[in-house]
């Protein structure tokens, strides 16, 4: 996996540290779910571990996401951090993360390959020579069992800015699993081991047909309308009321569309009835195809149906004004 396509797990979770630690000042009574999505075909849930919070224990996580610019919100597809309440953010507070990561090159999550590009990319900045030097393995700590991926191991590694942590790397169906505890004291983090585990004891992978992620992306290429119909109605079910579906659409789902292409219409009402662009995509010659979504009302102001629709925009040139010589 290249430093160029990817960012370090390191990185991401302090990306989502950064984004995410800010906003939560109270522990949620019931343990929320995450659903996150790394690949095409797979969603990976998990719940939050006993004493550890994520975004969702923020009250105002909605608006918060709303707000959110594209790069950030590409890190709710792919990472969970959690923190713990006493102690939310700084150098000095531990954090537990679950990083998800789909197929490799040859069609199978790889926990040696990860285990290493984990090594390897942690603490790299970016397009930036010459590179540090690699994280490395201090010990193998220890192991505990997950049913569909058997023992896992819990590697303590230890990086060239002398930060500690503890790694388990796992694989379910098709994708590659991390779960890592960190923090300024490893000895302190020994204690805490029991939440890596349940952590990693909760998560569960499945098709995107039948789970949802808690950001909704849709890729219409080869895709049918019918299939896409499916997934919005799971998203926003027949009867809603509209205002809730244009909530929940305005923080839950996110246009593909190359931007090239189209400019993307914003969700926006036409009478009582929600619409959008979804995605976009070019065609052989000088076209592209657009697809729409058309949530419509019943008389009740209540989601009545989900319907798509596809046109084709032909590209128009200029011709090209002759140089005078």
């Amino acid at each position: 996996m290249s430093a160029r396509v990817q960012s370090s797990l390191k990185q991401g979770i302090r990306a989502s540290l950064t984004v995410h630690f800010i906003w939560f000042t109270f522990l949620s009574v019931q343990a929320a779910e995450y659903c996150l999505r790394p690949g095409k075909d797979s969603v990976v849930c998990c719940t939050s571990p006993a004493e550890w919070q994520a975004w969702k224990d923020d009250p105002d996580y909605q608006d918060r996401l709303k707000r959110l610019d594209a790069y950030s919100r590409t890190w709710f597809q792919r990472l969970v951090s959690f923190h713990q309440p006493n102690c939310k953010q700084g150098p000095e507070c531990p954090y537990l993360a679950l990083d998800t990561r789909s197929r490799d090159s040859r069609g199978q999550p790889n926990v040696e390959t990860g285990l290493r590009e984990l090594l390897d990319e942690s603490e790299q900045l970016q397009d930036l020579s010459p590179r540090k030097p690699p994280c490395v393995v201090v010990s193998r700590f220890g192991s505990f069992h997950i049913e569909n991926s058997g023992e896992v191991t819990i590697w303590q590694i230890r990086c060239p800015s002398g930060s500690q942590s503890f790694v388990s790397l796992f694989a379910q169906r098709d994708v590659l699993l991390t779960v890592q505890l960190g923090g300024a004291n490893i000895k302190d983090l020994v204690p805490k081991l029991d939440s890596l585990k349940e952590l990693a004891r909760s998560v569960r992978v499945d098709d995107v047909s039948v789970t949802l992620p808690d950001l909704v992306e849709i890729d219409a290429v080869g895709v049918s309308d019918e299939a896409i119909r499916q997934q919005l109605t799971q998203l926003t079910p027949v009867g809603t009321p509209m205002e809730r579906v244009h909530e929940v659409l305005e923080w839950r789902f996110r246009p593909k569309g190359n931007q090239q292409i189209s400019r993307l219409e914003n969700l926006h009402w036409v009478k009582n009835n929600l619409q959008m662009e979804i995605d976009s995509y070019p065609n052989a010659g000088p076209s592209a195809t657009v697809v729409q979504a058309f949530w419509k009302s019943d008389k009740q102001h209540k989601l009545r149906e989900v319907e798509i629709r596809r046109h084709v925009i032909e590209y128009k040139f200029k011709p090209a004004i002759p140089v005078p010589h």
